[in-house]
């Protein structure tokens, strides 16, 4: 397993963390998923055999958000 962090704008309430969250859970190969609001960033662990950040990045843009 592998952990990254990203660094997410446009997250302004819990809605947005939860938005945040399911797209990045539904994808394969990821454990786990935690937004935070206050720090403006997702951490996200997974295995880098079934998926990779550039996945991450195009699912939370899919969702509404930019990712630096």
């Amino acid at each position: 397993m592998k952990t990254d962090t990203l660094l997410v704008q446009g997250m302004t309430c819990d809605g947005c963390v939860s938005s945040v969250k399911r797209a990045l859970s539904a994808i394969e190969g990821v454990t786990e998923a935690t937004p935070s609001l206050e720090q403006g960033q997702v951490t996200v662990v997974y295995d880098p055999s079934l998926t990779s950040p550039d996945a991450f990045r195009a699912a939370i843009e899919g969702a509404g958000f930019e990712v630096n």
